[in-house]
């Protein structure tokens, strides 16, 4: 905004101009109202000085000493107020004039508040302008240099310094990418990206806005694909700031950002182009299950490419397997594969240089992916890891029927060996899939030996519905029949140790009640509660029920 546009081209109000007619060029960078002698420590360069003059009613002679602090600060002009003598004092004109300062009237009728508001919101509208053209350049540079950029951080930065905004790029698990200074809160972070999954894949519209701790944010997407619709598999940008009374230019300049952060990430995928191939080349001759000398070779010259770049030494290898189920495939056609690097990113799994150290190959169906991970001896993936990692945000997202299940294997010292982790993280996986209601589950093998019931989710469905169904099937048409409720009773014997007291009690049942309804249950049945196998396989079916 330059002087002229706030004298004679649209302020609150039409301004006399006293002198100064060379300064109208001046850019004017903001507006500020001072009433005091010595002025000098609250001007600014570039600053448009509004007086009052109440300090000149003592003083004629202060004008010079006053307009000389303010040139020396920097000013552009100076509006000064008629409500004090009537009019602008023949001392104060004379002034201006020895110093070259652009010198106007504001009226009696004219308050200091709007003059400065009309700087301040054509400096933003100027702001927005230039930060505009800067994002056009980048876009048109990264068209052609596609993940050349300055990257996410830069642009965040032409946020922070050209419209006074802190932003931060989110990961969909929470994981913090770039952002202002200092760094959202882990807590905070992982908050503002399961709302932020919430929000877009139920359909409203971006920007979405919220609050985490008293601050406000308003959460734009970075698509994981150009033209695709909201994913799991989306970043986010966070700005502290409310949305709701911007202008649709200032939104559409955050959404331009975000675009280019898009074009950011696809460049970083791209450089892990090689080592989703190296992996998927390693899954598909493990899968393959030869056992020769030949096929041997090959699967250690494809994990030597995969661990080309990894870290060296003694590091070992580590499968992690995952599976969404029930999605609609709005991420593209390898969501769980992006969803499953995401995971292996997060601070809590792998920590500083992750990416190096893993390959993820989605499976033919697109609804399964395998990351072959290097670890150090001590320092292997652990089920707690990974669930920190996946539990925090990722559920807000999830439809309902969609499920997200990993499992981890055992670490290895030897490509030999990766057939061993990789069966162990799949069947971890499978047993993730159980029917526990959890959104997101992770496994590892430790969880699978610890009880045999978590091994129920490797049988087939459909075997497991066929014996739960005809072991219960009995009791369940007694109970409709008789309105009993012999399928409860059997639950809780068995809940609690098949003690006669305590079930009893739960129950509010007399002993030779619940000796009758048990009783009824093994005629019904032809089985023995009496028995560890019958107990066994009556919990098995009412886990299954």
């Amino acid at each position: 905004m330059q002087l002229r546009d706030v004298i004679l081209s649209g302020g609150p109000a039409p301004f006399r101009l006293l002198g100064g007619e060379d300064g109208l060029e001046r850019p004017v960078l903001a507006a500020v109202t001072i009433d005091l002698p010595d002025p000098g420590r609250f001007v600014s360069p570039g600053d448009l000085v509004l007086s009052g003059l109440v300090w000149l009613r003592q003083d004629l002679g202060r004008a010079d000493a006053f307009v000389r602090i303010i040139v020396e600060a920097g000013a552009v002009a100076l509006g000064a107020g008629e409500a004090e003598f009537g009019h602008v004092p023949d001392e104060l004109v004379r002034a201006c004039a020895r110093h070259g300062l652009p010198l106007f009237a504001v009226g009696v009728d004219v308050p200091f508040g709007p003059v400065a508001e009309f700087v301040a919101r054509g400096r933003s509208g100027a702001r927005v302008g230039n930060l505009a053209a800067l994002v056009d350049r980048h876009r048109r540079l990264m068209a052609s240099r596609p993940g050349s950029g300055a990257g996410a951080g830069a642009l965040l930065e032409l946020l922070l310094s050209e419209l006074d905004l802190r932003a931060h790029v989110l990961s969909p698990t929470g994981r913090l990418i770039a952002g202002a200074r200092p760094p959202l809160p882990e807590g905070t972070a992982a908050a503002l990206a399961g709302r932020f999954l919430a929000a877009e894949r139920s359909g409203r519209r971006a920007p979405h806005r919220t609050v985490a701790h008293g601050l406000p944010y308003s959460l734009f997407p970075v698509r994981s694909a150009p033209g695709a619709g909201p994913a799991l598999t989306d970043w986010a940008v966070a700005v502290e700031a409310d949305t709701g009374d911007w202008h649709d230019e200032r939104i559409g300049l955050v959404e331009r950002l975000a675009g280019l952060i898009a074009v950011e990430r696809g460049g970083r995928d791209a450089d892990r182009t090689a080592r989703r191939r190296a992996a998927g080349r390693l899954l598909g001759l493990l899968d393959s299950g030869g056992t020769g000398a030949e096929a041997r070779q090959m699967v250690r010259d494809a994990a030597g490419r995969l661990a080309a770049e990894g870290p060296a030494g003694e590091a070992r290898w580590q499968a992690v397997a995952a599976r969404l189920d029930g999605a609609t495939g709005d991420g593209g056609p390898s969501p769980v594969r992006d969803l499953l690097e995401e995971v292996l990113l997060h601070p809590a799994c792998l920590g500083p240089g992750a990416v190096r150290r893993i390959g993820v190959a989605a499976a033919l169906d697109g609804r399964e992916a395998v990351a072959f991970v290097r670890v150090d001896p001590g320092g292997e993936l652990t089920p707690d890891a990974v669930r920190e990692a996946a539990c925090g945000a990722l559920p807000r997202g999830l439809r309902g029927g969609e499920r997200l299940g990993l499992g981890l294997g055992d670490p290895v010292a030897e490509p030999d060996d990766l057939h061993h982790t990789l069966a162990e993280a799949r069947t971890a996986r499978q047993v993730a899939a159980g029917p526990d209601g959890e959104a997101v589950a992770v496994r590892g093998t430790g969880d699978m030996a610890a009880h045999v019931m978590s091994l129920l989710p490797l049988i087939p469905a459909e075997v497991r519905r066929a014996f739960s169904r005809r072991l219960l099937a009995p009791l369940h048409a007694y109970d409709r029949r008789y309105h009993s409720e012999l399928v409860t009773t059997l639950r809780t014997f068995l809940e609690h140790d098949g003690s006669w007291a305590r079930c009893g009690e739960a129950l509010h049942l007399h002993v030779n009640s619940l000796r009758y309804r048990i009783g009824r249950i093994e005629s019904l049945t032809g089985r023995n509660l009496a028995r560890l196998e019958d107990k066994m396989d009556f919990a098995a079916a009412l886990r299954m029920d």
